[in-house]
């Protein structure tokens, strides 16, 4: 008989160890995919499969499946601009015990938030996530430890870019030299060539001509000889180069050769920036202004193409987003239905047995409505406190040009976007984003600098505006724009806005 009870204990334990190893396998084999169209630069089809390896992970109870499917899906989402939720991913990870006990995860969980700081401009927060990534990094080993050192050095240097902080962004662009020589040239010429890319423009900058030229020479040299597909970073830093020492024609000559690349590996976004680039170019130095309009009407049109595009991807991914949610929701509901009935009988019992107690103590009845009555009062409290998290959200979004600044704008103020569209029903997202900044009372110079323009294209736009809504030139255009569609509650928005920008 002991031999029998053995012998189905046995079978029991290896029938689950085997279910185990296929429950595992299912979920790497979704992670995998995952990253298959992560390297494809697929974030949407990445973002789907992650968010099937969270289901999966959760119905299974997997640790290590929970951690590596939130990081695929919080990785995709700050490739496509989703933030919020990316951030919240990254959230859900750190409890695991698989983040807590893997090293490589931490370092990939700091590097990733990190992007997302940088992306969002919270420059700071971004560093001290590079800096605790390189508290994790020294306990790696072989390969790992040293790509991860190359792309936290570069991310750095990336920041310090944006920064203008030229010391700091020398010296990591130094280290990722350093780490690149254990690679090899042939084998990591494309990473080589943009650190003399990144080092020929830190050089144009401190104004050492001679030095930037023989960087910018080594990347020539490197596209040359390993016929690197994409090189018109080489190109744009040369026309930087030629313009800072006056040679105007020289400078629009590399200019176009850099155009020419970024079309032959289509890249848009980089289009778009040179198309509006150009275009101010030309202006500044009354050098054409037949091709200074050409640049403009090209950078408008790609702009709003690229700009539909992006609504479109962060669409699906919020509604990818969603859709998850709600299955987790029908889940918990689904888990839950047996114990909501248990407690609603348990409930009808309790509440006959307090019926009948309330005739001798009415005590209790007059504490319950006193719980009550302090219970609405918080929850119109935190309705309040959510409704102010809301505003400063939709201000940061403003000041960082955040893609989802219309969507929730729209939310918050949907009488005066409805206003703006009874003038023209066909007005561009564009359109609509720069009248909701100055709805905010953003002034001219805060448009400038959060939307990545000059002040005088702002004036221009707004000329524009003026005409297309027949605003009077003696009107105040942020005015005319806050008294377009108001509520009672917004006047008070407004002041306490124009307190905090202008």
């Amino acid at each position: 008989m002991k031999k029998q009870v053995l012998f189905v204990l046995i079978l029991l334990f290896t029938f689950k160890v085997s279910a185990g190893d296929r429950q595992k396998q299912e979920i790497d084999s979704l992670i995998s995919k995952a990253r298959e169209f992560e390297s494809k630069g697929e974030f949407l089809s990445q973002l789907e499969i992650a968010l099937k390896a969270i289901d999966l992970s959760n119905l299974y109870n997997s640790d290590e499946g929970r951690a590596r499917s939130h990081f695929s899906a919080a990785n995709a989402l700050v490739n496509v601009g989703v933030f919020e939720e990316g951030l919240k991913h990254l959230e859900s990870i750190e409890p695991t015990k698989y983040y807590k006990e893997t090293i490589l995860m931490q370092s990939e969980v700091h590097r990733v938030r990190g992007r997302a700081y940088t992306k969002l401009r919270l420059y700071k927060q971004a560093i001290r996530e590079y800096r605790l990534q390189l508290g994790c990094i020294k306990n790696l080993t072989g390969e790992k430890q040293t790509i991860s050192y190359l792309y936290t050095y570069g991310n750095l240097g990336t920041v310090f870019d944006h920064t203008e902080q030229l010391d700091s962004l020398q010296k990591y662009i130094e280290l990722q030299l350093e780490v690149l020589q254990s690679f090899g040239e042939e084998s990591a010429a494309a990473m080589f060539l943009g650190a003399y890319n990144d080092l020929g423009q830190l050089y144009i900058k401190k104004e050492d001509y001679a030095k930037a030229k023989q960087y910018l020479n080594k990347s020539l040299a490197l596209i040359e000889k390993y016929k690197i597909p994409v090189f018109y970073n080489t190109y744009t830093f040369l026309a930087n180069l030629e313009k800072k020492q006056g040679n105007h024609q020289k400078a629009l000559a590399f200019h176009d050769k850099s155009l020419a690349n970024m079309r032959e590996v289509g890249d848009r976004n980089a289009l778009r920036n040179t198309y509006r680039y150009l275009s101010d170019y030309f202006r500044e130095y009354n050098l054409n202004k037949t091709k200074a309009n050409e640049y403009e009407l090209a950078f408008s049109r790609l702009n709003d193409s690229l700009e539909k595009e992006n609504r479109q991807v962060i669409d699906i991914a919020l509604n990818q987003i969603l859709k998850s949610k709600d299955k987790e929701s029908a889940t918990k509901v689904s888990q839950s239905l047996t114990v909501s009935v248990t407690v609603s009988i348990l409930l009808a019992m309790s509440v006959t047995f307090y019926v009948w107690r309330s005739r001798r103590n009415r005590k209790i009845l007059g504490q319950k409505e006193e719980a009550l009555q302090e219970t609405e009062s918080i929850n119109r409290e935190l309705t309040e406190q959510i409704g102010e998290n809301k505003f400063n959200s939709l201000i940061e979004m403003a000041k960082s040009n955040n893609p989802e600044f219309l969507t929730l704008f729209t939310e918050l103020y949907p009488q005066f976007i409805e206003a703006l569209k009874s003038f023209d029903s066909n007005l561009r997202s564009t359109e609509l984003e720069f009248c909701a900044m100055a709805f905010l009372n953003f002034s001219t110079k805060n448009i400038a600098e959060y939307t990545f323009v000059t002040i005088r294209a702002v004036q221009v736009r707004k000329n524009r505006l003026r005409k297309k809504f027949q605003i009077a030139s003696d009107a105040d255009f942020n005015s005319w724009m806050r008294g377009l569609a108001t509520t009672s509650d917004q006047p008070e928005v407004i002041g306490s806005l124009s307190r905090r920008v202008i």
